[in-house]
């Protein structure tokens, strides 16, 4: 974005000097070069204010606001989704990216449970089959089954293990996450915690 308004300011810059070389010129039509000169800066703020606009509608269409945000400021989706027994959970930013991403309610995860919530620097939102956790840190990941229940036991993102840093994956015979602070498996039925 930083190039449109440099952009305006060269372009401001020569109508400016080719307003000044015109002034200096003699013109029989009676054109003064107070006539020129205003000309040039007339034409001047059209292509700074035509930049700025150009500048905000980029801003709007980056963040979806619709107007001017704060610096630093951050646009996050919200939105209320149905859970189990009909009641309304709220899902927002990240954590909701990362629900849609792998298929919503028709993913393992099954319906919302509880509104999202602040852990720590970062979010929890429980659903039916596992839960989404993030911080800026460690990105939206899903900790669900074994993994899950042994991760809790530890106290979960405000627990030794901290936020998770990897989706569940597989690993010979079983399966792996990792946390910030350590990893749970999860073979031939056992859990087990292993802290950095």
């Amino acid at each position: 974005m930083n190039r449109i308004p440099r952009r305006s300011a060269t372009v401001a810059a020569a109508v400016a000097a080719a307003g000044l070389v015109l002034a200096g010129c003699s013109s029989d039509d009676g054109t003064t070069a107070e006539d020129v000169v205003g000309s040039a800066t007339s034409a001047a703020q059209s292509a700074v204010e035509g930049a700025t606009s150009a500048a905000r509608s980029a801003v709007e269409d980056a963040t979806g606001t619709g107007g001017p945000t704060e610096p630093g400021a951050s646009v996050e989706e919200t939105t209320t989704l149905p859970g189990a027994g009909g009641a309304e959970y709220t899902i927002s930013g990240p954590i909701l990216a990362k629900y849609n991403e792998i298929g919503g309610a028709n993913s393992p995860l099954g319906a919302p449970t509880a509104d999202q919530q602040d852990v720590g620097d970062g979010y929890i939102a429980e659903f039916e089959g596992g839960i989404i956790a993030w911080s800026p840190d460690t990105d939206s990941h899903v900790v669900w089954g074994e993994i899950r229940t042994a991760w809790e036991a530890q106290g979960g993102a405000e627990g030794e293990l901290g936020f998770p840093i990897s989706d569940e994956r597989p690993i010979p015979n079983g399966l792996e996450s990792e946390f910030e602070m350590g990893t749970i498996t999860y073979v031939a039925g056992a859990t087990q915690v292993i802290p950095k």
